[in-house]
């Protein structure tokens, strides 16, 4: 699928002339990417990139091109499923490249109208990796309002549950951590300009995503750390519970230890124990009980343990 950049986004065949101003964007699938790569300048390096197993963001500056991979978590589920993106871009020549199961995703973002009007391929790659952060800041702050219901809620909540979204909201933030360390990675490189392939105005605005990205990491990393709060208050009132639980059991034990002493000592069964012939002895017996255990209760009341 070819487009013409400087004409609205304009689709034209494959065999279509191109003139010299005209600005040029593909959107490929793998397979069609290396059949249009003849003609390009670095088309070994392309061919190389499309070899590797893209396992994060990179950039790599040409002289003359810039060649680079994304790897971006899938917002709905970013633990399971990813989006690959490779991107070729040379003057007045952009190539976006994708798998088909999201090629479609992708021909909807770029063909948007915020992107209609972008005028030449630098600014449309521009525009296009901003787009992979737009939006995020209300993403983060979903999950900075999930996390402050979990805490709300926390004491409702069955702990295994809440153990369980803890450490899933953590495991997606670190993704995000990780994935937004990769793009200031990238946004540095590009400001930097070594090879001087993008046009000096460029390096501002690069750095001013650099700057956007870096807010989203340190947010990634408040988030991180509050969910981890989050989960040593809930082990504390776990904790708490246990303590309670054992000076409960604790104190009933020692409430009802007298008694089985004294249920010890008369099981011995000597013959010449008087209290067992003592016509009284059964409920003189249940007396001394009952006032062991009430004075046992009123003192440790009285020292809170109850």
């Amino acid at each position: 699928m070819r487009y013409l950049i400087n004409k609205e986004l304009q689709e034209v065949a494959d065999d279509t002339p191109i003139k010299p101003q005209d600005e040029i964007l593909e959107i490929l699938d793998e397979d069609p990417a290396r059949k249009h790569s003849k003609n390009l300048c670095y088309r070994k390096e392309l061919i190389r990139t499309l070899d590797e197993t893209i396992s994060y963001c990179k950039i790599e500056m040409l002289p003359k091109a810039v060649i680079g991979t994304l790897l971006i978590p899938d917002k709905q589920t970013p633990l399971t499923s990813t989006i690959s993106v490779q991107f070729y871009l040379e003057s007045k020549h952009l190539i976006i490249i994708d798998d088909a199961k999201h090629l479609a995703e992708t021909k909807a973002l770029l063909l948007d109208k915020s992107f209609a009007l972008m005028g030449d391929s630098y600014r449309f790659f521009f525009e296009f990796l901003e787009s992979l952060i737009n939006g995020d800041t209300v993403f983060l702050q979903n999950y900075e309002k999930r996390l402050a219901t979990m805490e709300e809620s926390m004491s409702d909540m069955l702990p295994r549950e809440l153990s369980m979204d803890v450490t899933r909201d953590r495991r997606e933030l670190l993704m995000y951590h990780s994935y937004y360390q990769q793009l200031m990675d990238m946004f540095e490189i590009l400001s930097e300009n070594i090879t001087q392939f993008f046009p000096d105005e460029y390096s501002s605005q690069f750095q001013r995503l650099l700057g956007r990205v870096d807010r989203l990491y340190d947010n990634t990393q408040m988030l991180r750390e509050y969910a981890h709060q989050i989960r040593e208050m809930q082990q504390s009132q776990i904790d708490l519970h246990q303590n309670d639980t054992m000076r409960i059991l604790t104190v009933v034990t020692t409430i009802f230890f007298p008694l089985s002493l004294i249920t010890g000592w008369y099981g011995m069964n000597f013959k010449n124990m008087p209290e067992i012939h003592h016509p009284f002895g059964y409920f003189i017996l249940i007396i001394v009980c009952v006032v062991i255990v009430l004075g046992e209760i009123i003192y440790f009341k009285k020292k809170g343990w109850l």
